[in-house]
């Protein structure tokens, strides 16, 4: 059996985890281009399209002529050296640290934003 590709057709989307595990498990994932979806995996590990019919069509015909150059082993050695925990924590504690030096607002001061 083959690579397959992961499905993800959202309208909006912030991270998503779905995307994360289907790299994971080796898939080469189709998404709309929505959101922080084009953040969260390397180009060559996602095929991103606008939200729109003809678009997502194209962008899985592009997933499948790519199958045959996808090793779901690397694909999975990848995010396991992309997302580990110890990483995760550490970008975490850096924009938790810049959030911290930030001057204080108030509840209308940032509902005004």
């Amino acid at each position: 059996m083959g690579t397959l590709v992961h499905s993800n057709f959202s309208l909006t989307e912030a991270f998503c985890m779905a995307i994360l595990e289907a790299a994971s498990c080796g898939l080469l994932t189709v998404s709309t281009r929505v959101g922080g979806v084009p953040e969260v995996l390397p180009d060559d590990m996602v095929v991103l399209a606008e939200p729109d019919p003809g678009d997502i069509v194209q962008a899985i015909q592009t997933a499948i002529s790519m199958l045959p150059k996808i090793d779901p082993q690397v694909m999975h050695n990848r995010m396991r050296e992309l997302y580990n925990w110890h990483d995760v924590a550490k970008r975490t504690e850096i924009v938790y640290d810049r959030a911290s030096k930030c001057p204080s607002q108030s509840l209308l001061e940032c509902l005004s934003r």
